[in-house]
């Protein structure tokens, strides 16, 4: 059965097709029949750029054989489809970030833990939600999965970031994930088996001309204090460098110690916790956690996932108490993980890892740059909140076809014009232009989070050096 492009187009009859091809996978025989489904948005606007999201409720009558009685059942459920926005779709399609999506949820989750469960007795699982279904074709794509939020897990108020429990339990299933698949490697090749996840440098092409653009917001927000020109220099000089300095940390594989299976989009966000009453004065305590949101996973240097974490998602006070003990407990899982499996890295102690960590740090400042203004800042909501607006009028249906193909087409050429790198300069000023109103937003300092915690970044990083790093 074709699956539905939107939400718009769930029908009782997919939905049961649906779940028939997921209990089918646990019995040939279960047959299943929707009584009623119930669908709303899963995400508030701004919250999601580049999927929809859907909520989607079951209630069906479930027979497992022939012989067995019938029973009611509820299945809660995430539907995930491609954005409508034309542009961001073609984007998605050139990075390959849906097929990674489903690959990851489909196949890769359960082959590693497989594996772990076999060479390590199950001590080392990787936690996803559920899959239900998907499919994935040049005109199709869906993914089907739980709702988690159901089970009780949900994510950390990303205005908060993350306190020290929190972001070492994070740190402990993203040790795991790289460890797994780093000792998987070494036994099957991963990337032969999954060859959709090797590292893309249409990933980083894109991301440059953002992290240019995010730059001459600092370089704005910072002149507008009138007290930090040795930084506003460094940024300066930074940005004609970026490219070079970027490509060099990023870009070229071989200066890296070794590569895993990354998550890529490792944050606040991507986080959901399933917490537990604890004493009698009612403070929760972390029971477990999951992680989503797996588009941007490829092949990759482990310790960026760490950089993302760290520099999106957490305070400057909690890094300067409690990162050196986030940065052992790390090495202490890997480590433990990798040797467990057979599969130690060499000349990997402490002190290399650090070196590594602390090599690569600039990448780690220039994620949490962007992402600091992207998701705390009121404009960025805004800008998420665009794309294409769909008529959905019957008397309009055919001229929305021909607006749709001819937007299709439009995307396809800025796309391919974007992932030039000849087309630098253009895509630079163009997404600088769309970013102007946070940087509006960061001179005006009417968003309190949003300057304190890129204004944290920032000192940060030119008390530790990595300013002198973009600028030389």
């Amino acid at each position: 059965m074709k699956s539905p492009s939107s939400s718009a187009g769930i029908t009782k009859a997919w939905v049961e097709f649906m779940l028939v091809e997921y209990e089918h996978r646990k019995d040939p025989q279960a047959t299943v029949s929707v009584i009623s489904h119930s669908i709303r948005n899963a995400t508030k606007p701004g919250e999601s750029f580049n999927a929809e999201l859907i909520l989607l409720d079951v209630q069906a009558t479930l027979r497992r054989s022939s012989e067995d009685a019938s029973e009611e059942k509820e299945y809660n459920l995430v539907v995930k489809f491609l954005t409508q926005d034309h542009l961001s779709t073609e984007v998605i399609k050139r990075c390959g970030y849906h097929i990674k999506e489903l690959k990851m949820y489909s196949e890769v989750v359960q082959e590693l833990n497989r594996f772990q469960a076999t060479h390590a007795g199950d001590k080392y699982p990787l936690h996803l939600p559920e899959y239900i279904y998907g499919k994935c074709t040049d005109k199709e794509y869906v993914l089907v999965m739980q709702n988690v939020k159901v089970l009780g897990y949900e994510t950390n108020p990303k205005k908060e970031g993350l306190d020290f429990k929190h972001a070492k339990l994070a740190v402990s299933h993203i040790a795991r994930l790289h460890a797994v698949s780093y000792a998987y490697d070494k036994a099957h090749n991963f990337l032969e088996k999954f060859p959709c996840f090797e590292f893309s440098p249409a990933i980083s092409t894109f991301f440059k001309p953002v992290v240019w653009a995010s730059l001459a917001n600092c370089i704005a927000f910072l002149k507008s204090k009138k007290t930090y020109d040795d930084m506003v220099q460094k940024l300066e000089k930074g940005r004609t460098n970026l490219p070079v300095k970027f490509a060099a940390l990023w870009d070229d594989l071989s200066r890296h110690k070794f590569l895993s299976l990354t998550h890529g989009d490792f944050w606040n966000s991507n986080l959901m916790y399933k917490h537990v009453c604890g004493d009698e004065n009612g403070e929760k305590t972390i029971e477990s956690l999951i992680l989503i949101d797996w588009q941007i996973s490829q092949w990759n240097n482990p310790v960026f996932d760490l950089h993302y974490l760290l520099n999106t998602s957490t305070s400057y006070e909690m890094r300067r108490d409690h990162a050196e003990e986030i940065l052992r407990h790390y090495h202490t899982t890997f480590t433990e993980a990798t040797t467990k499996m057979g599969t130690p890295v060499s000349n990997w102690n402490y002190e290399q890892f650090k070196a590594e960590f602390e090599r690569t740090s600039l990448v780690g400042f220039l994620m949490g740059m962007c992402l600091i203004q992207g998701t705390l800042s009121k404009a960025g909501e805004n800008i998420n909140r665009g794309g294409s607006k769909c008529c959905t009028c019957a008397c309009c249906l055919p001229c929305k076809v021909i607006v749709d193909k001819v937007k299709g087409c439009f995307a396809k050429m800025v796309v391919s014009v974007a992932f030039n790198p000849a087309s630098s300069y253009v895509m630079q000023a163009s997404v600088k232009r769309v970013l102007n109103p946070i940087a509006r937003e960061l001179v005006e300092g009417s968003n309190e989070i949003l300057n304190s915690r890129l204004l944290d970044l920032l000192l940060e990083a030119d008390e530790k050096g990595v300013l002198d790093v973009l600028s030389l």
